[in-house]
């Protein structure tokens, strides 16, 4: 009877010490620091183009993701494939997501929620994100929300607010978005 309560207690003081470990990760600027958009759009420049690819689970989507900051400081996303197919239409402020066009399979509010989470962590600033750089500086690494809501977006590239490649991992729900910047003459 004391051995198993032993056990069970050093088990509990085991398991405590390694939340507190994990739950001290290094935050950008202290805690409930800002951080800046991982791609910054400012108004009047063309549209940004990326290679977007949705993976989720056994099913694989790919095409082209173009985003543009409005006049009216909105900003449009829109993604198609490669034929011409529409995927969706967003258009993302301050407060207010607006789901212009959808296609059928993505129209489930758990879905729209999803993207309308990532989009806001790629293009408005927010608060509540853990961010670690690897060892070269190569890659940085943001992690926000617990749960079926966690996602971890990879940002490399050198120069900030303007990425070469964006990947957004949800591992519980295994949805990864992959976007590749495209050069300008496209």
């Amino acid at each position: 009877m004391r051995r198993s309560l032993r056990f069970v207690s050093l088990t509990a003081l085991l398991f405590l010490w390694i939340q507190i470990q994990t739950s001290c990760s290094p935050r950008m600027s202290g805690e409930g620091s800002t951080v800046p958009p991982a791609i910054e759009l400012t108004q009047g420049e063309s549209s940004q183009k990326y290679n977007i690819q949705l993976d989720f689970m056994k099913h694989h989507m790919s095409g082209m993701l173009i985003v543009r900051r409005m006049p009216d400081n909105e900003i449009r996303i829109v993604a198609s494939t490669y034929f011409g197919l529409s995927l969706f239409d967003f258009s993302l402020r301050n407060d207010q997501f607006t789901v212009n066009s959808c296609i059928e399979p993505m129209k489930k509010e758990k879905v729209l929620k999803l993207l309308e989470m990532d989009f806001r962590r790629l293009f408005l600033s927010g608060k509540d994100t853990r961010v670690k750089a690897t060892k070269d500086s190569a890659t940085e690494k943001r992690t926000s929300g617990k749960g079926f809501g966690k996602s971890v977006v990879y940002i490399t590239g050198n120069t900030p607010g303007d990425p070469a490649q964006i990947k957004i991992k949800h591992p519980w729900i295994r949805l990864t978005i992959r976007l590749d910047k495209l050069s300008k003459e496209i």
